[in-house]
């Protein structure tokens, strides 16, 4: 069977922006146009946003001239009564912007030059850090303890006065931790409407040859998106009605969700590395793995692992006896041998055990498609922390290969 795993970099490569930094620009627009007074000309405000966001422009452009032009529509409703107010006629980014009010992680994002990075998983590897300074201090005090100049990180040089006050000195470590976790809430339900309402429906113009020739019987997506299902054609397997052929490991945005229902995984790694992670678990609801099983996402690709390693296990004993010296992949039968593709994921520790549960099987062989130079160093460095450099030498050359990094093609026109 042919699994494909895509990332973020998928989306990326067909134009979507799908950076952290696209959704940050996103959310200043539209607190822009909640903050605007009523005597702003919209072009000069748009103007004014300098915005870097990577693709879509016009549809960017179109919502924030409606979002404009629908608010100040009702702010002069008012003014012969002499009554000066600016609300913005009710939509989904009412929702928006609420969450984005008084949230710590967005205000700390916005004004932290350093972690304006392009990668989500910069993004959560800042989160990571606060988390873990905050662990250190609060372990031992029973969650009662006073903030400390480690905490002060987060809560003073890139927040403003109002904001450092929501974390001041009185609070404890407990309620520091469930307002940073309710801010992360509701920054996910945030992106959960950035994405649905803006990124999915922007015009993809250009799709990739090399994934339209993949012919896919399974898809593992760690994206919120449905780019795939929306551009490329699907086997039987993955049009089925039950959907077992494709899995949102990290979830689905879905703009009829809640900040409740939402299920959108975004989080940290496992950071304690000994039998401490069993006992301290005070954080454990900003770590993936947790978000994954309470919000009960993707997990179907463990029966497709179970098939992998069922249909290889009848054969393998005797092909290892018969050749003891390589990775006998092309030995085993067309049922028994497997390929995976990986498109636009960084392979990232953060998805260690996922890589794993595929790539170390004798019977599959692995194609990393790479953007350029630079993405093919980060990913053979990225590989080493997953499997090992000893693991990946072997698996890289010789009879025993069964993991080839390849460069992707240009992208065509859609047509």
């Amino acid at each position: 069977m042919n699994i494909l795993m895509i990332g973020n970099g998928f989306d990326l490569a067909h134009e979507l922006p799908t950076k952290y930094t696209d959704f940050l620009e996103f959310g200043r627009m539209i607190q822009r146009v909640y903050d605007m007074d009523v005597d702003d000309e919209a072009e000069d405000a748009w103007t004014g946003l300098a915005l870097k966001v990577s693709g879509g422009i016009d549809t960017l452009k179109t919502l924030f001239m409606k979002l404009y032009a629908a608010r100040i529509v009702t702010a002069r409703k008012h003014e012969e009564n002499h009554v000066k107010e600016y609300i913005v006629t009710k939509t989904i980014y009412d929702e928006f912007s609420d969450h984005m009010k008084e949230n710590i992680w967005i205000k700390y994002f916005l004004k932290n030059p350093k972690y304006r990075k392009e990668n989500w998983i910069d993004f959560e590897s800042e989160i990571s850090t606060v988390i873990q300074s905050l662990d250190r201090d609060m372990y031992g005090l029973s969650g009662e303890g006073d903030i400390d100049d480690e905490v002060g990180i987060l809560t003073n040089e890139f927040l403003d006065t109002e904001s450092y006050d929501l974390l001041a000195d009185e609070y404890t470590y407990r309620a520091i931790r469930d307002k940073l976790l309710d801010d992360l809430n509701r920054l996910i339900r945030m992106l959960e409407i950035y994405l649905c309402e803006y990124v999915e429906k922007i015009e993809i113009h250009k799709k990739s040859p090399d994934i339209e020739n993949i012919n896919a019987d399974y898809v593992l997506s760690f994206n919120y998106t449905d780019t795939f299902l929306g551009l490329y054609s699907v086997t039987d397997k993955i049009g089925e009605k039950d959907g077992d052929a494709f899995d949102y490991i990290h979830g689905k945005a879905d703009i009829g969700h809640t900040i409740e229902t939402n299920n959108m995984v975004l989080g940290i790694n496992e950071y304690i590395l000994d039998d401490r992670k069993e006992q301290e678990v005070q954080f454990i609801a900003f770590k993936k793995y947790y978000q994954r099983i309470f919000k009960g996402t993707g997990s179907k690709y463990k029966y497709w692992v179970d098939r992998i390693l069922s249909s290889g296990k009848l054969v393998k004993r005797d092909l290892r006896n018969e050749f003891p010296l390589q990775i006998p992949y092309k030995k085993f039968t067309n049922e028994g041998r497997h390929n995976l593709y990986i498109f636009g994921h960084s392979l990232d520790m953060t998805d260690k055990d996922v890589l794993r549960d595929f790539i170390l099987n004798d019977n599959v062989y692995t194609i990393i498609f790479y953007f350029n130079r630079i993405d093919l160093s980060v990913k053979i460095a990225n590989m080493v922390r997953a499997i090992g450099p000893d693991e990946l030498i072997r698996r890289t050359g010789g009879a025993t290969k069964t993991i080839e990094f390849r460069p992707q093609r240009d992208m065509v026109d859609k047509g």
